[in-house]
């Protein structure tokens, strides 16, 4: 959306991962869509790198353009740039966002499904930066990753935030069916690896008489099994929320929550919570780890809670009773907008295509 305000044509071309009848285009805020059928089978294969689909994409009607960038290390991408899109393009970038290979999500290879996308992950992550002389990728470590396998040119672009008005605390909660008076911590997201350090910060601090209340979005519900009575009783669960109705969570809460154990994974990415926490103006306690906490060390207002359980437990305590007292540093939004904004990311982005254009 932001190369398209800024003049730019965007066609994104992508596979369905429902079962829809026919492939079509559709028109968001300027973006075309591109959106191609994907085969049966997606039981065994998966969509991201089913071969079927991934053959099939080789034979989609890719228009030429000056700058493609392909996202992500999957079979269904790598295939139809390589045999067909490549040839449409003046110059490719691959992006990389993720470390895919030996991230918790993947160690656990239970069936075919999973040890087939955990190998195909494993080789394109490797392929891809060898023969890329343009990659875009989200955190210091995949950039140190990228180089040395082969990578010519590589650029951080992090996570955003489109601005917007933040809805007034009390309108946010009344949507919600939040209690008007309480403070508020929160998370939201459904990467919850270590959300079981913030339930049990949440249990120490109410067992010492803390007057707060914890709000929930994004996990299923069974990330609450196990939960005291204590906790549960003090718990605001919302299920899934839409994108909008994200905002208002963000809005309606006092501290925004992301903690994190130190591993690859998390040294990789660039969690999009961390952003929109701090897109309604919210103080977030988030542990020391990855790209985020390049930002945490210049922003008074995300609390630095360490790297590991013990840490995270310490920090909330003391970080609640800051928040008791009023203590908080607020978020200066300018310098988050600066940041973090979509419009300025799209700016860097526009950069970096043109520059590359000029060698």
């Amino acid at each position: 959306m932001g190369l398209v305000s800024m003049g730019h044509a965007v066609h994104v071309y992508c596979v369905d991962n429902s079962d829809a009848p026919v492939a079509r285009q559709e028109n968001r805020d300027g973006v075309i869509y591109h959106i191609s059928k994907s085969a049966k089978g997606k039981s065994l294969f998966g969509t991201i790198n089913h071969p079927v689909t991934s053959l099939n994409r080789i034979f989609d009607d890719f228009q030429q353009c000056d700058i493609v960038h392909v996202f992500q290390p999957f079979l269904s991408v790598y295939l139809p740039w390589k045999f067909n899109f490549r040839k449409k393009a003046r110059i490719t970038f691959f992006d990389w966002d993720d470390l895919w290979v030996d991230a918790e999500r993947d160690r656990e290879k239970k069936n075919f499904k999973a040890g087939w996308d955990y190998k195909l992950k494993g080789y394109f992550e490797r392929k891809i930066p060898s023969i890329s002389k343009h990659m875009t990728v989200c955190s210091k470590l995949l950039k140190t990753l990228a180089i040395e396998r082969g990578a010519k040119q590589v650029d951080i672009v992090p996570n955003g935030f489109w601005e917007y008005d933040v809805p007034a605390k009390a309108v946010a909660r009344e949507k919600l069916g939040l209690q008007k008076d309480a403070v508020y911590v929160g998370f939201m997201g459904r990467t919850g690896f270590e959300l079981h350090w913030a339930f049990k910060a949440f249990e120490i601090s109410l067992s010492k008489g803390a007057n707060i209340r914890f709000a929930l979005c994004g996990p299923t519900a069974d990330i609450m099994d196990g939960l005291s009575d204590q906790v549960k009783n003090n718990l605001d669960y919302l299920g899934s929320l839409t994108p909008a109705d994200t905002r208002y969570f963000a809005a309606a809460i006092d501290l925004g929550l992301l903690p994190l154990m130190k591993t690859d994974f998390n040294e990789s990415r660039f969690p999009i919570k961390f952003a929109e926490y701090l897109a309604a103006n919210l103080p977030v306690l988030c542990s020391e780890v990855g790209e985020v906490n390049e930002y945490g060390k210049k922003y008074p207002w995300v609390i630095k809670a360490g790297v590991s359980e013990e840490d995270w437990i310490k920090h909330f305590e003391s970080t609640v009773q800051l928040l008791a007292e009023g203590k908080l540093v607020p978020v200066n939004r300018e310098v988050v907008l600066n940041d973090l904004s979509w419009e300025g990311i799209s700016k860097q982005v526009e950069r970096i295509y043109l520059e590359a254009a000029e060698v």
